[in-house]
Parts: structure tokens; sequence; C-alpha cells
């Protein structure tokens, strides 16, 4: 095969898409039975919907409710409401959206293999060599798509991302009414954790609530979570409440996500937002990025592969030099940023135009500045 593609994550999913389209051989391993679980808040910025291979009539399927509100929160207090006319986040399940995005790459001539995992990874020779359960396989390029934990990245020496910290959320059925309260609208919540965030996320029937600390790894309890749900007057049964951790990725610096023909995105890159630990933009960015280096690696040579590394810095982790400072002096100074920063008359434009897409962070310090001086 010409490439092997290993995770069924939007950016597996994505990149196995365009260049199945491109018309090369394509296979795709999944280590879960598909559809799988995603424990995920599934919140899509709306600047994220020109990177979807979806049809719009799909699209709209997948989205359970379009965000056009947003409500910060200092402690459950000092409320700050970010309006907007136009969509700022869709809201997805990832269990069907990524399956929606796999159905995709299926229809475009990918080959989907799922209960297969990958336990060895060799780049060396003229094909990579993938081991897994259920048999050997060899391609010219192999892309680890295949998250934090990526088995893909540790075989070729590249999984030293430090962790970004840890997430507790959990799946929780509401009644339609108290449902109502959040239709439209997201919640987020700071100064409850040491560098971290608290969040409500609505569904169709159920709210995704949840706790990420960048810091705090250990320790975590069940009641944490639900004392954040009891602050927001939220009436939940415990009892039905899925309860869910995992822990997320960040980029520290590193400038390769490759090695010799194998090819690393998203998570298992290590490349999530420093502020939010959203990772699914940055993802399906960088399987757009992977398209189109290894369509033209296929046409003009492999040292062409090269390339991705200096795209993925120069069009994904350029930005996230400024999201790093941001969160470290955010997180420093949590409640002074609240104040000076959210709570800001300028601060819901700028809001808005990071989630649409038509301002990116290094453009924030800047603007913040000028709305201080404004005030």
């Amino acid at each position: 095969m010409d490439v092997l593609v290993v995770g069924a994550g939007p950016a597996g999913a994505t990149v196995a898409s365009g260049l199945a389209q491109a018309g090369l051989q394509v296979t795709l391993l999944e280590k879960a039975q598909l559809p799988r679980f995603k424990a995920c808040s599934g919140g899509l910025p709306a600047k994220v919907r020109p990177l979807v291979n979806l049809s719009d009539q799909v699209f709209d399927e997948q989205v359970e409710d379009v965000i056009k509100r947003v409500r910060f929160t200092y402690q459950h207090k000092d409320p700050v409401v970010v309006e907007s006319e136009d969509p700022l986040v869709y809201m997805v399940r990832r269990d069907s959206f990524d399956h929606a995005l796999i159905t995709e790459a299926a229809r475009r001539g990918a080959r989907i293999l799922d209960g297969v995992e990958v336990v060895g990874v060799d780049p060396a020779g003229p094909r990579v060599r993938v081991r897994t359960t259920r048999g050997e396989f060899a391609a010219r390029v192999v892309i680890g798509a295949d998250g934090v934990h990526s088995t893909v990245a540790r075989c070729i020496g590249q999984s030293g991302h430090e962790k970004l910290g840890f997430a507790f959320q959990a799946e929780v059925p509401m009644s339609p009414r108290s449902m109502e309260r959040w239709r439209g609208t997201v919640g987020g919540d700071f100064g409850r954790l040491p560098h971290g965030i608290g969040w409500v996320f609505p569904k169709s029937d159920h709210l995704s609530v949840g706790l990420l600390s960048f810091t705090q790894r250990r320790g975590w309890k069940r009641e944490e979570l639900f004392d954040f749900l009891r602050g927001h007057d939220l009436d939940f049964n415990p009892d039905r409440t899925r309860v869910y951790g995992h822990f997320l990725p960040r980029w520290h610096g590193q400038k390769t996500f490759q090695e010799q023909n194998v090819l690393l995105l998203g998570d298992a890159a290590g490349i999530v937002n420093p502020m939010t630990g959203a990772g699914v933009e940055a993802s399906m960015r960088s399987a757009h990025i992977a398209v189109e280096v290894i369509r033209d690696a296929f046409w003009h040579g492999d040292e062409r592969l090269e390339r991705y590394s200096q795209r993925v810095l120069r069009e994904v982790c350029r930005e996230f030099l400024d999201v790093r400072a941001m969160a470290k002096f955010f997180f420093t100074f949590t409640r002074l940023s609240y104040q000076m920063g959210i709570k800001n008359p300028q601060f819901g434009r700028i809001a808005a135009r990071l989630l649409t897409g038509s301002m990116d962070y290094t453009e924030v310090w800047a603007e913040l500045l000028k709305a201080s001086v404004r005030a």
C-alpha cells in the first residue's frame, strides 16, 4: 500500500480521506471496534468547519447544538456573557462525528480495519514495516494519529512530549427543562482548580461537564466533579452520571514530528492548545498539511516529507508560542486576568473572532492592550 494510517480520530480519518481522494492506496488501522466512544467535550470552534471533510447535510446531522452564547464565571460567580449572531461553536458527539469522518474516508476509497492494534513500527528500509495483532503491514509512508499514548510515536522515539494535565469529565443526563437553560450556551469557569478550567457543554439530551487541570494529575475524586455540578445548580443523579478521565498532551517546543517516512499528527504529535486543552482543530490542521506534503512527496520524492514538520511549526505551533505565554500569565494570576481580561468590555468581540477564525492568538495581546488603553 502507499500509506498506512494508525488511529481513527479526526486527524487519522481526515488524512485518510484526503489521500484516498488523491488516488493513493490508503489503509487505516484502529485498535478499537468502530464506532468507538471517545471522552471529549465535543465542541468544535466555528473556524474548524472548513477543515471537516463532510458535506453540509452530513455535518448538520452531526451537530447537536449550535452555540452562539458563552458564559464565563470565576468560581461560579461574576458572570461574563459573550453573544454572537453567528455560530461560535458546534456541539457533536465524538463517537458519531468520528464515525462520519471514517465513513467518508471509506467512501473515498480508504480501507478501514478496526480491532487491529499496532505493537511495533520499523521505519528503516524502503518501506515502513508495522507489526500488529493481525500480522505485519508495509507502506511507503506511515502516519501516527493514535492519540496521547501513541504507539507509533513511542516506536520512533518521539513520545517525549510532556503531559498537559488531566481532564475529568462526565456525561450528565438532564431533564428537558434543565437542558433548555443551556440550549445554545456553553459555560467556562475559572479559579476553582490550580491552573485549570471547568466547562459545561450541551448535547441534545445531556450535558458534557468537566474539569481540566494543567498541573493536578493525581488525587482526582468524583466528588470534585459533583461539587462543580452543584455549583452550577444542576439537578443530577450521581448514580446515572458516567465519569471519565484522560490525559492531554501539549507541544513543548519540539521541532520535528517525523522520523524518516513516519509522520505524527494531532495528539500523537503533542500539539494541543495550551490554554484550553482543545485538540481537534490542531489535529485536523496537521492532517490537511500531511495530505498536501505526502501528495507532493509521491510526485517529487520522499525527501519532501521533511516539509511536514516545517509547516506544522509555521502554521500551527507558531501561534502556540503566544498561547503558551498567555496561558502561563493567565493561570498564574487567574483572578487578576479574569478581572482585567475577560471582564474587559472588548473581550467578547475578541473571543468571538478567535472562535470564528477572523483573529488568531498572535493578535490578542495587541487587541487587549488597545482595549485597556481605550477603557
